[in-house]
């Protein structure tokens, strides 16, 4: 995945009750700027301020969409899920403030594992997807309030988009589930029209472009289980080779990867990874339970802390300093504080057999997709393709070139490679993800999860928005305005140049005056 570089900003006051820091990252979709909330007796708290970007505020569509994100995060309070605190406007273009996640994705982690020998150890693994099936298990449980319209029915949700890049693991040894942007739940228009997630990440219902549920969410959630456990990617190839095999649902067992591979985790990974959702785990906490059983039975011992050690031990393999409130008593005792790459710390991580090595890490680099062969996988148009997918910016008539940014609202560099405008999609579902985004509104550190804008020519498996862009430039504040600002979504897409209706009025006029005069020579 390509990562935007971060942008300083001066500080600005932005929402009335936040101010901007840094801008994080950029999507497709939106951009994600680091912010501080102050209030009353000295009351501050870091945030992420995820907002539309202003070229897309007049598209009714991508607006919902935006705010169902909104509407879907503010309902789930978990440990394992993002936390979404405050929607609103400004300038009239709607956003959202969430939680700073402090980490990193999880496929950046096994990554980072595999470049210094010591891949994610088995236990730690199954903890964290223990921590997200728990997350899982609580979004699809949950049901609206009593008092809401749909009066505490089950709300249906389904994220859609499971896959490492949208599992943050924190500093401190959590996982956090994010990037609800393309999630559907009850009482949304109907989205089922629309082709969701990464191609390698799909369930074979999502692949076959049938209906999808809940188990939708547990088969992917397996694929990530399968990989990070057995140290091998899964469904990696050509786009019609990836869809043929998620279709026919044939998935070797982890013991023809690794022999070693226990059992009992085996039989786990496998009941996950069933070709039909009636043969899969029926709910995500069924999933978390044998996890965790199988964790106590084999007597493996892992949690956040053990994990954040894990984590801390990568920081300082890679020549960073390592974190003081995680040095276990027995290390300071031993000096371990001192200990190189070489110590026993280093060592008490060494990899099971079978993992993989350093060597092994280019397998691990997400592969770009072409959509022509995307859809031809899909059986799908290309133009239909195209027009169900993350919402990509179009350039209107008049609009220049898009160059780089420097502040909010601006477009960013894809000049050298423009196209023709993509066709927009019919009423239904926009699956931006990765939306934005696509989307995760959350921040990481050492690197923030943002999808960047999407190319010309996106990956299906990926998210649409990977194009490399020029550093952000220093975003001024915007010249303060006495009218009222637009209603959410009716911001005006900024235009340049003149404009061309005369020029086309004199060429039409013309054209009429010819075939006027050679009618009468004819004559």
């Amino acid at each position: 995945m390509r990562r935007r570089e971060t942008g300083e900003i001066d500080p600005m006051s932005f929402g009335g009750r936040y101010t901007l820091l840094k801008r994080l990252a950029v999507g497709g979709m939106a951009e994600i700027y680091l912010a501080k909330q102050a209030a009353m007796a000295g009351f501050e708290k870091e945030v992420v301020i995820k907002r539309l970007r202003h070229e897309l505020a007049d598209d009714p569509r991508i607006v919902e969409m935006f705010l169902d994100e909104a509407k879907i995060g503010a309902q789930l309070n978990h440990p394992n899920i993002v936390h979404v605190y405050d929607v609103d406007e400004h300038d009239g273009i709607p956003y959202i403030a969430m939680e700073y996640i402090v980490g990193e994705e999880l496929n950046e982690l096994c990554r980072r594992g595999i470049s210094h020998g010591r891949f994610l150890p088995l236990e730690h693994a199954v903890e964290l997807i223990r921590q997200a099936a728990a997350g899982m298990g609580f979004y699809h449980a949950k049901r609206a309030a009593e008092d809401s319209i749909l009066n505490g029915e089950p709300l249906e949700i389904v994220h859609l988009d499971i896959s490492p890049s949208n599992l943050l693991v924190t500093q401190d040894g959590f996982l956090k589930v994010i990037d609800f942007g393309i999630a559907r739940a009850k009482g949304q228009t109907s989205r089922s029209e629309v082709l969701p997630g990464k191609l390698s990440y799909m369930s074979p219902e999502q692949a076959g472009r049938k209906h999808v549920d809940h188990r939708s969410d547990i088969f992917s959630l397996g694929i990530v289980l399968y990989e990070i456990t057995v140290g091998k990617r899964l469904f990696r190839g050509p786009a019609q080779e990836v869809v043929e095999r998620l279709v026919d649902g044939q998935v070797e067992p982890p013991t023809f990867a690794r022999r070693n591979f226990p059992p009992a985790l085996e039989s786990i990974v496998m009941r996950t990874l069933e070709k039909h959702p009636e043969d899969r785990y029926q709910t995500a906490y069924d999933l978390a339970d044998d996890l965790e059983s199988f964790l106590r039975d084999e007597r493996l011992h892992s949690g956040p802390v053990r994990i954040a050690r894990y984590l801390d031990m990568l920081t300082h393999a890679a020549g960073g300093t390592r974190r003081p409130e995680l040095i276990s008593e027995a290390e300071a005792k031993s000096g371990g504080d001192d200990l190189d790459f070489d110590s026993q710390v280093f060592d008490g991580f060494a990899p099971s057999e079978g993992a993989p090595g350093p060597e092994q890490a280019p397998l691990w680099e997400d592969v770009e997709q072409n959509d022509a062969d995307v859809a031809a996988a899909l059986h799908m148009e290309l133009a239909e393709l195209r027009a169900l997918r993350t919402p990509v910016p179009t350039r209107p008539s008049g609009m220049r070139a898009i160059r780089g940014a420097s502040g909010p609202g601006e477009l960013f560099d894809v000049e050298e490679n423009v196209t023709t405008p993509v066709p927009r999609a019919k009423t239904g579902e926009i699956y931006d993800n990765d939306s934005d985004d696509p989307t995760s509104i959350t921040a990481t550190t050492p690197v923030p999860r943002f999808d960047p804008p999407a190319s010309p020519s996106p990956s299906p498996s990926e998210k649409p928005s990977r194009a490399p862009i020029a550093p952000a430039e220093t975003l001024a504040p915007k010249p303060a305005t006495t009218a009222a600002g637009p209603a959410i979504g009716a911001a005006m897409l900024a235009r340049s140049g003149p404009s061309r209706l005369p020029w086309v009025l004199v060429a039409t006029l013309g054209m009429a005056v010819l075939g006027l005069v050679a009618y009468i020579v004819m004559r």
